[in-house]
């Protein structure tokens, strides 16, 4: 039989809600993530609602990083005394690195007086160590009886019920816009905003961002776009840009001059050099790259090679000064 530890280091759990506040009648969706950072099996979640939360929707999506994916799957619901309590097994092995997301959609019911409540998420998984991987995660929700911006009129409507049920209507409607204003600056920034927002701001400076590169990539390009821009049709700014999709340094060798041939009319001079391939205007990027490997089989590494070698050439062209040649030469680390 397997032991029983609190193994935090294999399955990590994370349980949030998109609002912490709520009135009677108003939704809230809970959003847990699982993450496996080791091989494990019979991984299972239980999400736990209060009597007072009414469950209106869940759903449950698998984003596994390494080797297959998961489908959905439909939770088991046991409703009691003292709760909602939902429950996903997955029944075969999960590779390290698979991450599970759920949603969990609930309505507060009425209530009579301000209270607070609470859910809480439970993970458990087997180890391939025999180790039984645990972990757990709780939050709790306000639920308010009294409208917010009673607080804004005369003293005369603090105990006027209909009143506050009235003004909760307004602040239902205004609090995710409220909401958004307090956060503004973020969506401002590269390293903060929603992905949806990263092509409206690369529009600001005219910069068309690749959607088929990763998030982080397209997230650091545009926060170096600004400089790129300034060193742009020079070999720093050429280097930088390809560092950014690499992540790897490019060595950039730049030619300046024709070939000394042996001859009658041949002189020595800046515009020459020895050697061969040497030609004014051209130059060689040469870049060490670790290979594709996809868990899809050899002709998908393949086609994914083509596609980067086909975005390192795009860089190049548009970095590099319209008048100029090169050569790209790709080596495998």
């Amino acid at each position: 039989m397997p032991n029983t530890t609190q193994n935090q280091t294999s399955l990590t759990i994370a349980h949030v809600a998109d609002h912490n506040r709520r009135y009677p009648g108003e939704s809230v969706t809970f959003y847990t993530r699982l993450e496996a950072h080791e091989t494990l099996s019979d991984v299972s979640l239980s999400v736990t609602l209060p009597p007072e939360l009414l469950v209106e929707s869940y759903r449950a999506a698998s984003l596994v990083s390494s080797n297959g994916h998961v489908g959905l799957i439909l939770p088991e619901i046991e409703i009691g005394a003292g709760g909602t309590e939902l429950l996903w097994h997955v029944g075969q092995s999960v590779p390290a690195g698979s991450r599970y997301e759920y949603t969990v959609q609930a309505r507060v019911a009425p209530v009579d007086y301000e209270q607070f409540l609470e859910s809480e998420a439970v993970a458990t998984a087997a180890t391939g160590r025999r180790e039984a991987a645990a972990a757990e995660e709780s939050l709790t929700i306000a639920v308010a009886t009294r409208g917010n911006y009673l607080q804004y009129l005369p003293g005369i409507y603090e105990d006027d019920d209909l009143m506050s049920r009235f003004l909760m209507f307004f602040e239902s409607f205004w609090a995710p816009i409220e909401g958004q204003l307090e956060v503004l600056p973020l969506y401002f920034d590269p390293r903060m905003t929603t992905p949806d927002f990263l092509p409206w701001l690369a529009s600001w400076i005219d910069l068309a961002l690749d959607e088929q590169w990763p998030e982080d990539k397209r997230r650091r390009l545009l926060q170096s776009a600004a400089a790129l821009y300034r060193q742009r049709g020079t070999k720093r700014g050429l280097q930088d840009h390809l560092e950014i999709y690499t992540g790897q340094q490019a060595q950039i060798i730049e030619r300046r001059a024709e070939n000394f041939r042996l001859g009658p009319k041949a002189r020595l001079g800046p515009g020459v050099a020895l050697g061969s391939d040497n030609l004014p205007h051209t130059f060689i990027v040469s870049l060490r790259l670790p290979p594709i490997v996809s868990g899809a089989g050899p002709e998908e590494d393949a086609r994914q090679e083509q596609v980067r070698r086909r975005t390192i050439e795009a860089i190049i062209e548009a970095s590099k000064p319209a008048h100029t040649g090169y050569t790209l030469r790709l080596e495998t680390i």
